[in-house]
């Protein structure tokens, strides 16, 4: 049950949610703060800015949001109405709501439980208007020099460096930050940092890092905290964590909201590919060599000419292709000459991109908020002067994508790529007089939503066989699932910049697990791994992480052919594995993750291990 804490009426409140319990855990409340105690624990929330306050013998600890706000950062401002308060026999939770800027809401929930002395925190960002990236953690008034934490042959301990450099403190199911007179036991349910310096402060993240938020959803930072006198005292709290299963610190909870709404499912022949890929070349390339002996390997390639004989060699080989787009950019070839670049052939082979080309549509160019033309940032980095971000309040961009669309749709393809499909930049082009928008409180990002949801039914009129795959880059949009197929997690888990995973482990468990859900109504997560070149055990490694992962969550795997710049023929191994429909959902053992599949079992595990069935480990030396 549930009611409103009012400050003023708190000896009445404290009566009513005493327990027959001696240590049942409870809360207080003034003008300024909420607490939540439970034994010697005394976790304290400004209603002014949300900053927590932990009390207890061992010493006392500040902790602060950070709101990452444009290029700078935020907190969230003065609570907005009464903190509620849930409690059952054992449990009490008080949650209180924040306002943030941008139109954004800041959630704050203290819970504690009876015989657990720690109070878990889950703080929840949550945009009010259009889709946009998130981005916040928790900072600390702490400056450990050190943290320990469980290991595999006991407790392990982590050195802070106070240089120059950031310290990375990897996931684990507690960290311990000890002094002299005990420490401060924390319960994280992602990784966390310590600045740099002497001063350097401790650092939480939310999980995942950071996402595309839409309303409705929101990005969550949960962990627990608690004063212990030892790691020793930590290792046993945590098993009284355990054993009363709190989901605050539990990386697998769900927090979806209800009610999603996912549309037609995909394709069978989507849901049942496995593998896909990419492959960016001009029509010359595209010969019937290539075709045969790299194409012809996957049953989906993405590519980015509209030719015709390429696209009937696919076909007559059996592979799908769709066609790539992009509409949040578009160039203007006479800028593109102008100032020292060449109209590559994406752009010169691309159907109707005369009809496309802003040196005919000034109004159609995106301005900032200085009222200067915005240049597309991607495209300034890779010499492209001429690359522009659109404005798609404009009916005429609106339309021309479609005609385009249509165009591609009746040469035969199986659908659309569409990059970039995530929040874009806002146009101020009616501040400086330079266009109109026709609908003034809607956001560039909402109308180019608009656009795809146009796109998706246009694609779907040539046949329910065809599709739309998105790729927003940073984070799957749950939100976008009505209007499309599939959405691409472009450099994941691995880039072309690192050795290493570039997510933690809760990281994947949590895309894992949010974006099953989508699996479960027929849309298809695709994840794209990048392998630089890597020693052949390296890459062999993180292929098969990724492709074992992929296959866990019922995600489909494509590699951009990295993994064949590495390895050469023996990425065929890979490209040609095939282990089926499984007849169960995954299942976890410990950390250790596994599914069944016709062709055997797939296992997956920390740090970085996979097996797959029909895919040996061994790589030779070149």
């Amino acid at each position: 049950m549930s009611h409103r804490l009012r400050p003023l009426a708190l000896a009445i409140l404290i009566g009513s949610i005493e327990t027959a319990t001696a240590a049942a855990p409870h809360v207080t409340a003034d003008a300024k703060t909420v607490s939540v105690t439970v034994d010697d624990q005394v976790l304290c929330a400004s209603l002014a800015n949300a900053t927590l306050t932990l009390k207890s013998p061992q010493g006392q600890w500040i902790m602060q949001p950070a709101l990452q706000q444009g290029n700078g950062w935020t907190t969230p401002s003065h609570a907005d109405g009464e903190p509620r308060l849930h409690r059952t026999a054992d449990r009490v939770a008080v949650e209180i709501r924040y306002p943030a800027a941008d139109q954004r809401r800041f959630t704050l929930k203290l819970e504690a439980c009876a015989g657990v002395p720690a109070v878990f925190v889950t703080s929840r960002l949550e945009v009010l208007a259009d889709p946009r990236n998130q981005y916040y953690f928790w900072g600390t008034s702490f400056s450990p020099t050190h943290q320990v934490s469980p290991g595999a042959h006991g407790f392990q301990r982590m050195d802070f460096g106070e240089g120059k450099t950031w310290n990375t403190i990897p996931w684990n199911r507690w960290w311990f930050l000890d002094s002299a007179h005990g420490g401060l036991a924390i319960f994280p349910t992602n990784c966390g940092g310590r600045g740099p310096g002497k001063q350097g402060c401790l650092t939480l993240n939310a999980l995942p890092h950071s996402r595309i938020l839409a309303p409705g959803d929101s990005l969550d930072a949960r962990f627990g905290v608690a004063g212990a006198g030892s790691a020793e005292v930590v290792e046993k709290l945590w098993a009284a964590v355990e054993a009363r299963k709190i989901a605050a610190v539990t990386p697998w909870t769900d927090d979806a909201p209800a009610g999603e709404v996912y549309g037609k499912p995909a394709p069978k022949w989507l849901r049942d590919a496995e593998i896909c890929n990419f492959y960016y070349r001009p029509a010359a390339q595209w010969t019937d060599e290539v075709v045969k002996k790299s194409l012809s390997r996957f049953p989906l390639i993405v590519g980015s000419t509209p030719d015709k004989a390429a696209l009937e060699k696919c076909h007559k080989a059996g592979i799908r292709l769709l066609h790539y787009v992009c509409y949040t950019c578009l160039l203007d070839t006479d800028m593109q000459v102008r100032e020292g670049g060449n109209v590559y052939s994406e752009w010169s082979e691309s159907k109707d991109c005369q009809s496309r080309d802003l040196k005919n549509h000034p109004d159609w160019i995106c301005i900032d908020a200085h009222g200067k033309i915005q240049k597309d940032a991607w495209g300034q980095d890779h010499h492209h002067p001429g690359l522009l971000n659109t404005c798609l309040h404009q009916k005429g961009l609106r339309d021309a994508p479609v005609r385009h669309v249509r165009l591609l749709m009746e040469m035969g393809f199986d659908g659309l790529f569409i990059d970039l499909a995530g929040p874009t930049v806002e146009c101020y082009g009616p501040r400086f007089g330079k266009h109109k928008h026709e609908a003034p409180n809607q956001s560039n990002t909402e109308a180019y939503e608009e656009l795809m949801r146009a796109i998706y039914h246009a694609v779907k009129q040539y046949g329910d066989d065809r599709i739309v795959m998105q790729n927003t880059c940073t984070s799957i949009v749950p939100s976008h699932w009505a209007y499309c197929d599939a959405q691409l997690l472009e450099a994941y888990p691995y880039n072309d910049t690192s050795q290493d995973l570039t997510v933690t482990w809760p990281e994947l468990w949590w895309n894992g697990n949010r974006h099953g859900r989508a699996v479960a109504h027929g849309k298809i997560p695709v994840i794209m791994p990048y392998f630089p070149k890597l020693p052949d055990e390296k890459a062999w490694q993180a292929a098969s992480v990724s492709l074992a992962y992929a296959r866990l969550f019922g995600f489909l795997w494509a590699d951009g052919f990295t993994l064949q710049d590495v390895l050469g023929n023996r990425a065929d191994a890979v490209y040609r594995l095939r282990l089926g429909q499984p007849s169960a959902l995954w299942q976890r053992s410990g950390d250790t993750l596994w599914r069944g599949f016709p062709a055997g079992n797939v296992t997956l595990a920390p740090p970085a291990e996979a097996v797959l069935p029909g895919l040996s480990p061994v790589v030779k030396k070149r």
